[in-house]
């Protein structure tokens, strides 16, 4: 008869179906040894911890540090710098340095990897001042700050649009003898795109280059998504073809910025070219592709190719969500077309796509515009029982349509609401009332 199973190879078991995200079972695995009294050992305990942080469940995470605890397994360093990944995720810095803390009071040493956690949180949620000061600490505990460290901080220095900052702790790990890396140099030339220094990221490209770094797909995109958000087209669709001379392949994404950009300059010839090539190379359109075309047809005033464009994806089994059908509607709504709008509103609803708060702003300002105020009252109604708010053009459009139908005191009403909420009404609403007032 075969053996049965030990604490080692329950151990192993729990690990393999961790590796693999079968929670349910590794937990299983985990009570069934426990009860067993086989025991367990801190491994095992942080391997179901650190899969039930990366999958967000960071309170039943802390369930099972308790249970680690109750069966007498000590936490280490790695537990606290799981459980303080997994708080840093959810945006709960007061936890994650909480948890940080007690571990320094429990005499337990905090490694680059705990260090580099913190870091990363904090630059996550903006606050690289404190960010900095941490990686300070580091150097000033002698503790090893590698490239990923670095880059870390960097990289939430390019994110905030800070460069000045991210080039200095460039600099520094330079200075310290650390060789950025791929993810660093991407990093630098994303920020130096989104701040429009394109050619700043073409020569930090080649300096890459030339350190013998091999560009990815990661690095390409961010040259061609800042080439496209500041008009340089052709040199962003130049890009690609290096890009593809290189040896790699442009993905989803790829084509994706280029189609939106040139569905944006009213070049729907080479953006449906564009679209065509990616699906005869195999490349799955995203929904976010589709959007963008649905966009250029609406803001082209192409409302009927935006139609086709939905019959297409339905034909297709490609779900639409609810930016497609709100583009649609919004150009039904300007041209004043609210039989097409509200088919498309029920299509919405036979989908099972959710209505979202600018879907009712759209619905709102569209029945206003078509002077329906019976429509455009009932879906106010209802997007305020949802908990959505009106935006300060719907509250105009409302507050006009009402002084049009002489419902003077429901206007004023709306117009008081919509003060109390922040919003300036637009012009000719707000100079209404106030040159009611002045009288």
């Amino acid at each position: 008869m075969p053996s049965p199973p030990d604490v080692v190879t329950y151990g192993t078991m729990v690990h393999g179906y961790c590796v693999h995200g079968e929670l349910e079972i590794a937990v299983r695995l985990l009570d069934e040894m426990v009860t067993k009294g086989l025991g367990s050992n801190v491994t095992v305990y942080t391997s179901v911890i650190a899969l039930l942080c990366n999958k967000g469940q960071v309170s039943d995470a802390l369930r099972v540090v308790e249970d680690m605890v109750m069966h007498g397994v000590a936490l280490d360093a790695v537990v606290f710098t799981t459980v303080m990944s997994g708080f840093c995720s959810k945006g709960d810095l007061v936890a994650a340095r909480r948890w940080f803390e007690e571990m320094q009071k429990r005499g337990l040493a905090a490694d680059g990897v705990t260090y580099t956690t913190l870091i990363n949180g904090l630059c996550r949620a903006g606050e690289l001042k404190e960010a900095d000061r941490v990686l300070r600490e580091m150097v000033d505990k002698g503790l090893d700050v590698d490239v990923v460290t670095y880059t870390v901080l960097i990289d939430g220095y390019c994110k905030r649009g800070n460069m000045v900052e991210a080039f200095r702790v460039h600099n520094e790990m330079v200075r310290r003898r650390v060789a950025p890396n791929l993810v660093t140099y991407t990093a630098l030339s994303d920020g130096l795109c989104k701040q429009g220094d394109v050619h700043g990221a073409n020569e930090l490209l080649h300096e890459m280059c030339n350190k013998g770094l091999e560009l990815n797909v990661y690095t390409y995109n961010s040259l061609i998504n800042g080439l496209c958000k500041f008009g340089n087209l052709e040199q962003a669709m130049r890009i690609m073809t290096e890009m593809e001379s290189a040896g790699l392949k442009p993905d989803v994404y790829t084509y994706t910025t280029l189609i939106d950009t040139l569905c944006k300059s009213g070049e729907f010839d080479r953006a449906h070219s564009l679209l065509q090539e990616m699906l005869d190379k195999g490349i799955k359109p995203s929904i976010a592709t589709y959007n963008v075309l649905m966009n250029g047809f609406c803001m082209s005033g192409r409302v009927e190719g935006g139609k086709k464009l939905l019959d297409w994806m339905l034909e297709k089994n490609v779900r639409p969500n609810v930016v497609t059908y709100n583009s649609l509607m919004k150009q039904y709504c300007i041209d004043k077309n609210m039989k097409s709008t509200t088919e498309i509103y029920k299509g919405m609803h036979s989908q099972e796509v959710a209505p979202n708060e600018n879907t009712y702003n759209i619905l709102i300002k569209g029945h206003c515009k078509s002077r329906n105020m019976k429509e455009a009252l009932y879906f106010h109604n209802e997007m305020m029982e949802k908990g959505f708010k009106l935006s300060a053009s719907a509250y105009s459009a409302l507050i006009r349509l009402l002084n049009k139908k002489k419902k003077f005191a429901e206007a004023r009403g709306l117009f008081d609401e919509m003060r109390k909420e922040g919003l300036t009404a637009e012009p000719d609403v707000y100079s209404f009332y106030i040159d009611l007032n002045s009288k």
